[in-house]
């Protein structure tokens, strides 16, 4: 995706590597690029965009002026001055030096080499959201917004992290900053990371912790109300609202996006929204309604055969975009990739994070009854580790895999787990814990891996997750923030019009009572079983794996370059994907992860030019 970059080297020449990574961070769209090259100390770094945001040229020139050169890449929301976004955040490092970010709220990774201390240093936003990853060794030192772009340094030891691969296979995603390369680290959110030329030395900072936003032990705050909570979020959704020409919407039957239509109110006339899915989907019914009730201008992107069709080529379209970090076997990304390159906005606004105010519903860990009355912090992190078990399900680690893998696969994600966990300095409650995961592990490693394939044509804004907003909704009491009440009294303040209209998951109104709501949602679930149009469920991802994806799938696993990674027993996988195949057991998620991972090597590790 786009974004920040840059490489040291005490010796060699980076002009030529310079040139390849940022070429590795152009997708084919209209990127603008910035940049900065000192020959003499063997330095670059700077920017590609996809000249939406933040249009000025960088470095400003103030920078010179202040032996300060700053990339800023992203936005910042409801800063206090009118200027931009790189120039505000250069006059606040004059001013107070590394403090300059504790008080930013937006999206945004920049990098500041002060040329007074020699130093290089990174700055990532509160929650992770705009990633930068990094490589140091005794001779150099590079970052950039993408892994392939940092392997353009052909002196990157492209060596797999097992550890990582292992999270994968867990819970589909990875846990803390590793990545799939040992070589290579995501710096934390809410991190300063400081590299001096002098001392060839390396820290990193932690100026934000997520814990912060929880009031300890689970307890609430009663000078907070639903109603100061809710204006919060309408002040969220105002403040991610501006560019009103370029803006979009992705919308579902839901309640998340709906919220962010509610909260736009007046602004809704004319947004150029979106729904994709398969014909007849509950999604597509439910979201024409919404956009005809708020004057919106809608498109249905239908999922048809044609979509299925190519599947190793879009899978590794997926691996090559998120760097090997999603899931391709569920994607429903390249459909809305090739709608982005002629739809008439240039900035999505995103449901993601809305399940934090709707806890019963933040998958995977989803509060429940058995959560709620969990004490120990022990047990809550099994339950979390129990619960994050997407991948393997009931298949036993000894019997897929092969060598010291096996053992690496039943230790290493529950140390992962307990070393994520182990930040945490207060005591939350078990709610709590799951929230705390979900944003710190799920939005953040799994989540923004798959909106950095949309990064690559276009730029999002996510409303749900912003500091007051999440601050002053922990302090509420847990059954205010349990099943989409916020969400609800958002809609009824700003379009109350929209609560009359189903909710896709449930099959009621939102404003339908408890007796209501339990026929409703029995007779909804029916009816999505049996594909009843206007009921189905927006993809039939199980079908196409048996079928569309079947030869690909096949083809991928047991090729020759698979059996000589040495990871499985190819027998017992044999057996795996014909019980699949059948219908008689439901492993998707497995085989996916496995081609995606097969997809990876090849690109990442086989491929040196990549």
């Amino acid at each position: 995706m786009p974004g920040i970059f840059g490489l040291y080297r005490t010796e060699r020449s980076v002009q030529a590597v310079m040139g390849k990574m940022i070429q590795q961070m152009c997708h084919g769209g209209t990127e603008h690029v910035d940049s900065f090259l000192n020959e003499k100390q063997n330095l670059c770094m700077g920017r590609v965009s996809l000249g939406v945001l933040n249009q000025i040229h960088q470095p400003v020139p103030e920078c010179m002026a202040n032996d300060c050169f700053l990339f800023f890449h992203g936005e910042l929301y409801e800063k206090e001055s009118s200027i931009s976004d790189p120039e505000y955040i250069l006059k606040l490092y004059i001013e107070k030096g590394n403090k300059c970010v504790e008080d930013l709220n937006g999206i945004f990774h920049f990098v500041i080499y002060d040329k007074r201390s020699d130093e290089i240093k990174l700055f990532t936003d509160k929650f992770g959201l705009q990633p930068i990853y990094f490589s140091n060794s005794t001779d150099s030192f590079v970052f950039a917004a993408e892994v392939k772009s940092i392997l353009q340094d052909k002196y990157i030891e492209r060596s797999p992290d097992y550890e990582a691969i292992a999270d994968f296979f867990h819970c589909g995603h990875i846990i803390g900053s590793k990545t799939l390369l040992e070589n290579i680290q995501l710096l934390d959110p809410g991190s300063i990371l400081n590299y001096s030329l002098k001392e060839k030395k390396l820290t990193v900072q932690r100026y934000w912790e997520l814990e912060n936003v929880f009031v300890e032990n689970g307890l609430s705050d009663s000078s907070i109300s639903d109603e100061d909570v809710v204006g919060l979020l309408k002040k969220s959704i105002r403040a991610r609202s501006n560019n009103r020409d370029l803006l979009g919407l992705s919308l579902s039957g839901g309640l998340d996006s709906r919220g962010i239509l509610a909260g736009l109110e007046q602004d809704t006339r004319g947004l150029n929204t979106y729904t994709l899915g398969l014909s007849g989907c509950a999604d597509q019914v439910l979201s024409a309604k919404m956009a005809k009730i708020t004057g919106a201008n809608h498109d249905f992107l239908e999922m048809n055969d044609v979509y299925l069709k190519n599947f190793e080529a879009m899978a590794s379209t997926m691996i090559h975009l998120s760097d090997g970090m999603y899931h391709p076997h569920e994607s429903t990304e390249m459909l809305a990739l090739d709608y982005f390159k002629t739809n008439p906005f240039k900035i999505l606004l995103r449901g993601h994070g809305g399940e934090i105010a709707k806890a019963a519903q933040a998958y995977p860990v989803m509060v429940n009854s058995n959560v709620k009355s969990i004490s120990d912090f022990n047990e809550a992190t099994d339950y979390i580790y129990n619960l994050t078990n997407l991948v393997l399900k009931d298949i036993q680690p000894e019997n897929l895999f092969v060598n010291s893998f096996k053992v690496l696969m039943k230790e290493s994600p529950r140390r992962s787990l307990g070393q994520s966990c182990g930040m945490i300095k207060k005591e939350l409650s078990s709610p709590d814990l799951c929230i705390w995961y979900y944003i710190n592990e799920v939005i953040r490693r799994q989540v923004v891996s798959s909106l950095d394939i949309f990064r690559s044509q276009i730029e999002i804004r996510m409303p749900y997750i912003d500091e007051a907003f999440i601050t002053s909704l922990m302090k509420l009491p847990l059954k205010k923030r349990n099943d989409g009440e916020i969400h609800v009294k958002l809609i009824r303040k700003c379009m109350p019009e929209l609560l009359k209209i189903p909710n896709s998951n449930t099959g009621a109104p939102l404003d339908a009572g408890p007796f209501r709501l339990l026929l409703t949602d029995k007779f909804n679930s029916l009816m999505k079983k049996l594909s009843v149009k206007g009921f189905r469920h927006y993809t039939e991802f199980q079908k196409w794996h048996r079928q569309g994806f079947k030869n690909h799938t096949e083809r991928i696993i047991f090729s020759e370059q698979s059996r000589a990674r040495q990871l499985y027993n190819m027998d017992y996988l044999k057996q795996i994907y014909t019980s699949h195949i059948s219908g008689h057991k439901n492993y998707g998620h497995l085989l996916g992860t496995i081609v995606s991972l097969e997809l990876w090597f090849r690109n990442f590790i086989d491929n040196k030019n990549s």
